[in-house]
């Protein structure tokens, strides 16, 4: 039988049943907090009596809270709660003593505990009780409880001095680190607040492709490795995705623009999140400065191939794959690999789009691309590959398909026979052909963005008149302009 529905209490997916409850807009300055989380134990009987009294001294409280008569009273109470439970959690945790010209309250040894963290750290080393100690310091002289049980986290704010404030950000992160080093973080909260989990909703509820999904996904395996496990969302503050762009910028095989693109998801997740759950309406993602660009997106794209550096290519290829190939490469592969290259020279697709092809994506010379990265979209068949539906009649890339990674296979075998026929640029791969046939269309008089977009399947750049305009593909005039601006280019 179902259980009924307790106001504030909810139930985890481990069983763990639990009070939240929002604090009221006007009372979170009073109370230094914006939700009620508490643990309410398993047994379901008596989460609900322990909710209800919680309900009761809650209420009572926000009335204490609203009423004029009582309002400054009850928040200097909390006020006055609050120290001494700092005091008590300094003096059970063994605290150092003020600093010398302290007057030894709690705001004065909080504020200088930072200053002497390389101190209190080498005095540690080798302490069987080093963890423990340097728990409480980052909890006490940082405002970190992400490690420490419970709460009480020193809310004495950082120096504003900027020589001092740097010194305070190094002195956390090495203190981060050396802590990370003892004991990684474990996974934190609900299981479906953790951002792996709020991430796969994400991608769910936005419908993204999966390609878009698997790679939304490795980013935030990466978030979760460099900030030391999955935890919600709050937890990931500034300090931490600092230290995660540092983490990514110092790996030798991640660029400056690829940082970027490891923000970009998180952030619109964390707008999501603030959109969808109310105990996240006033997130925001931490501001974290991401280095400049070191290269403009001109200087790091893929090179188009001029005209003679085309024609070289095809002729190494039909000497690599052709029929009088020696190549130990099997000669059906070799040809699908020529059927490949031709077709993404006039077509724009890519690679994985092309070994997806069969016949039913061909009627009266007009090919369908449904599965693709960027947007489905109807291409007519040029006259330079009008034996293409022929080939996937009698077979097409059935066999290659049987591999997973089949157009990796055909970038790999390309870079290694341009290179062997003297192309040395680093910047000609593979993707250089859909460069190539861009650069080849915006030499025809009279090219439009609209014809270019509609043959390559971009879509940006469009603005609100997508909400307007048919798919230039969709159109009996736009199919026969793409078509007569592919019929015009010749590689060879």
């Amino acid at each position: 039988m179902a259980k009924e529905k307790v106001k504030f209490v909810t139930r985890t997916t481990d069983g763990l049943y639990r009070y939240n409850r929002r604090v009221p807009d006007d009372c979170q300055k009073a109370l230094r907090k914006k939700l009620w989380n508490l643990s309410l134990g398993r047994d379901y009987d008596a989460a609900v009596q322990r909710a209800s009294a919680l309900r009761r001294d809650h209420d009572a409280l926000i009335a204490r809270l609203r009423n004029p008569d009582t309002a400054r009273e009850e928040a200097r109470e909390q006020v006055a709660a609050r120290a001494s439970a700092r005091i008590a959690e300094l003096e059970r945790r063994g605290a150092p003593a003020a600093v010398d010209g302290e007057e030894g309250t709690v705001e004065g040894t909080l504020g200088a505990m930072w200053q002497r963290l390389p101190a209190i750290m080498q005095d540690a080393r080798g302490d069987a009780r080093e963890y423990a100690r340097l728990v409480m310091v980052q909890t006490f002289a940082f405002g970190d409880n992400s490690r420490a049980e419970g709460s009480g986290a020193s809310t004495v704010p950082p120096p504003t001095d900027p020589v001092e404030r740097m010194q305070y950000d190094a002195y956390r992160a090495m203190l981060a680190q050396r802590l990370a080093e003892l004991a990684p973080m474990p996974d934190q909260g609900a299981p479906e607040m953790r951002v792996s989990a709020l991430m796969n909703r994400y991608i769910k509820v936005q419908a993204l492709r999966p390609n878009t999904a698997r790679s939304y996904r490795q980013m935030v395996k990466s978030l979760i490795a460099n900030c030391g496990g999955d935890h919600p969302l709050p937890h990931y503050n500034r300090d931490r995705l600092r230290q995660h762009r540092d983490r990514l910028e110092a790996s030798p095989d991640i660029s400056i623009q690829s940082v970027e693109k490891h923000f970009a998801p998180l952030k619109a997740l964390w707008r999501w999140a603030a959109d969808e759950y109310d105990e996240l309406a006033d997130l925001q993602f931490p501001r974290v400065r991401l280095s400049k660009r070191d290269t403009t997106v001109e200087d790091a794209r893929w090179q188009a191939f001029s005209d003679a550096e085309m024609k070289t290519v095809w002729q190494a290829l039909n000497e690599a794959w052709g029929p009088k190939s020696a190549s130990r490469m099997a000669p059906g592969r070799r040809q699908a690999f020529l059927m490949a290259i031709r077709v993404l020279l006039y077509t724009g697709l890519r690679p994985a789009e092309v070994f997806r092809l069969t016949a039913e994506d061909v009627e009266n010379g007009i090919l369908t691309i449904r599965r693709t990265k960027t947007t489905p979209r109807k291409l007519p068949i040029s006259e330079h590959i009008a034996d293409f539906p022929t080939f996937l009649e009698n077979g097409g890339f059935e066999d290659e398909r049987k591999s997973g990674t089949i157009a990796v296979t055909l970038s790999d075998n390309f870079r290694k026979v341009i290179r062997a026929a003297g192309l040395s640029n680093d910047r000609h791969v593979l993707y250089s052909l859909k460069d190539t046939l861009v650069d080849r269309l915006q030499r025809q008089p009279g090219m439009n963005d609209d014809i270019i977009r509609g043959i390559i399947g971009h879509v940006v750049g469009q603005g609100k008149l997508r909400h307007y305009k048919t798919p230039f593909g969709e159109t009996a005039h736009g199919r026969a302009a793409m078509k007569k601006a592919l019929d015009a280019i010749t590689y060879w």
